[in-house]
């Protein structure tokens, strides 16, 4: 009688943990399915800068091949050019991001913004409420600025492209 209500017992664990896995993480998925993965935004998010010589200059929502995204004109305000600066929005747990380089496997870093030029940086997949951050820039002269993160992944980007190409060892 005991094996009979250890096996019956195994098995009502068995369900449960069946059930909570169908019902939670399946139905999960089912509900993001029906919403959509591209919402209208009527205004702009809130933009954070997390860098002390790049200038946020404009700031607009484009509509761009039926996608709505961030426009940003940004200055660089210091005395060496930029060759590589990163833009991102954190939706719902996932980093969005566009990162300008200027880095080659095969030549030194070209420069992406000019001492005291502009440029349009964009940015899709925006989500309403979360701000956009300047993230991170990458100076002709080596010097960095920025948050952590941003810069974390900036210099993996940078491996990327200067080996990529490159001689194998």
């Amino acid at each position: 009688m005991r094996t009979h209500t250890k096996v019956v017992s195994f098995i009502a664990i068995g369900v449960c943990i069946g059930s909570v896995i169908w019902f939670g993480l399946l139905g999960r998925a089912q509900v993001s399915q029906t919403n959509p993965t591209h919402q209208t935004i009527s205004t702009l998010p809130p933009i954070k800068n997390c860098t002390e010589h790049i200038k946020l200059i404009k700031a607009e929502l484009v509509d761009q091949g039926g996608s709505q995204v961030a426009a940003l004109e940004v200055e660089n305000e210091a005395y060496v050019g930029v060759i590589s600066i990163s833009v991102e929005q954190l939706v719902n747990r996932e980093k969005h991001s566009t990162v300008e380089s200027g880095f080659t496997p095969d030549q030194p870093p070209l420069t992406v913004i000019r001492p005291s030029e502009t440029k349009t940086i964009t940015l899709g997949n925006l989500g309403a409420k979360a701000p956009i951050r300047i993230g991170g820039v990458i100076f002709a002269d080596g010097t960095e600025e920025g948050c952590g993160s941003s810069l974390k992944s900036m210099r993996e980007l940078k491996d990327f492209h200067m080996n990529k190409g490159g001689k194998q060892k």
